[in-house]
């Protein structure tokens, strides 16, 4: 059975029997499939030396580095590879291997143009980035329905859904709450920040055109019109006025912010609106950018930053779309002005432009961890005594859905991102997400007036102890 790609509004008694019985066997169509299977011995010969590396990085893990995987721990380079594809050996077992290893997408995208970025060497200044999602990325919208044996189940386990239940219809778009019937245009929320242990808050969400293909695969004259098209939508006074502005913002192409020594790139890094980019003087950081963002890489690229420098739209990165807003350091901990943003500049967008869906997957992206709404919630925050117990730490996260990742600068922040972001609507997912992150900065807070407490009460016995010193030797 096949994940169709259709309009979610159409198809629904097919999309009823959708994945209830993934042993079902896949017969290729013209739709998503190329109808003729791997041929190439050399990327046969790659795939099963990648599936065996798979299958043996089990053996590889100790106890604790397998721990530190179940909590999503940043690893260092080499241990962090193995744990991604221990995850990833978990859902890639030898008879869907088999099954799925000489398919290939209607574009002749094969599996290991999936499974690569588990298989890249990490350099010793940079780790596999997070949004990677467990060692997978999407080369193109087919593959979700061409190598679904293997996607499903970690599709699911990515973001937090039981594995043996079915597949529900993503619901629709709902950003923010009904009040008297209807829609309102805002949410807020502001964490409770009495320590100010938030340093910043940062909402994204992204978006693919219905009518291309993803920026990897898109010809010169493809790449530009895409941009255009969103741009024609994004640089208008009717955008502007839609997010509670009165300016237009400004548009930089990437090939202005990639220049050297330039003032954009750093503006964007200052104001935590800069996405990663892979270093194209590192040989092998190049090829993977190659990977992920095609050979065109970075012509037809480029963000609009609004005017009050708080909301940046990039175009053709990896996405088409990634909309990205920020809080500054006077309002660190205001997540709801900056989900705001982003739930205003996405919803007057979803009325101008046609985005791809799927009655089950909900917005399709080449980053299967934004499947569904297509929005991460992330929350730099500073936990001290929180992070003295890192095992602990992971655990609380986990188990509130929330993914920690830790700063190789910092031994005292880390960063709250939330696992799911397929199945639900946007509103409880920022409503789950706040009271989840909530929950830890509350613990950190109680830890923090516990160890007060305790040092009080040891100055006070150090103090007597001394005051009774002098007594006894007057």
């Amino acid at each position: 059975m096949a994940i169709d790609m259709a309009h979610p509004l159409e198809n629904r008694e097919f999309f009823d029997q959708i994945i209830k019985n993934i042993d079902d066997v896949f017969v290729p169509d013209d739709l998503h499939s190329s109808r003729r299977q791997l041929q190439d011995n050399d990327i046969l010969r790659t795939l099963d030396r990648c599936f065996s590396v798979i299958q043996e990085s089990n053996k590889s893990l100790s106890g604790a580095t397998a721990s530190a995987l179940a909590q999503r721990k940043t690893l260092s380079a080499t241990t962090l590879q193995i744990s991604v594809t221990s995850y990833l050996s978990r859902f890639l077992k030898q008879s869907v291997y088999d099954r799925i290893k000489k398919r290939q997408t209607r574009l002749d995208h094969n599996l290991f143009d999936v499974i690569w970025p588990a298989m890249r060497k990490t350099s010793k200044l940079r780790h596999l980035e997070e949004d990677i999602n467990c060692g997978i990325i999407s080369p193109d919208f087919d593959v979700f329905v061409v190598y679904q044996e293997f996607l499903v189940p970690l599709i699911k386990d990515m973001h937090c859904m039981d594995l043996e239940a079915e597949f529900k219809p993503h619901p629709r778009i709902a950003y923010f709450p009904m009040e008297n019937g209807e829609r309102l245009n805002t949410a807020g929320f502001i964490f409770d920040d009495e320590s100010n242990v938030v340093q910043r808050c940062i909402v994204e969400c992204s978006r693919n055109l219905d009518e291309f293909e993803l920026p990897l695969n898109l010809t010169i004259g493809q790449i530009e019109q895409a941009e255009r098209l969103m741009m024609g939508k994004i640089f208008t006074s009717a955008f502007s006025e839609a997010i509670g502005e009165s300016e237009m913002g400004s548009y930089y192409t990437l090939t202005e912010i990639l220049e050297e020594h330039s003032v954009i790139l750093e503006m964007l890094n200052t104001l935590g609106l800069m996405i990663p980019i892979l270093d194209s003087k590192d040989t092998i950081q190049q090829a993977e950018s190659m990977a992920f963002n095609g050979h065109l890489w970075p012509y037809g690229r480029g963000v609009y930053l609004n005017s009050e420098n708080n909301l940046a739209l990039w175009l053709n990165c990896q996405e088409h779309l990634r909309v990205i807003s920020t809080t500054n350091a006077s309002n660190a901990a205001d997540m709801g002005s900056a989900y705001t943003r982003v739930g205003r500049a996405v919803s007057y967008l979803e009325n101008k432009l046609h985005f791809k869906e799927s009655y089950l997957l909900g917005y399709l992206q080449a980053r299967p961890s934004f499947l569904g709404t297509g929005l991460k919630f992330s929350t730099n925050v500073k936990l001290p005594n929180l992070m003295k117990e890192m095992d602990n730490l992971r655990h609380l996260c986990s188990v509130r859905g929330l993914s920690l990742i830790t700063n190789p600068i910092s031994n005292t922040t880390v960063r709250l991102i939330n696992m799911q972001s397929l199945g639900a609507v946007e509103y409880v997912l920022f409503q789950e997400y706040s009271t989840a992150v909530t929950n830890i900065l509350s613990l950190e807070k109680d830890m923090s007036l516990t160890n007060s407490k305790h040092i009080a009460t040891m100055l006070v016995k150090i103090f007597r102890r001394k005051k009774n010193s002098l007594v006894d030797r007057n």
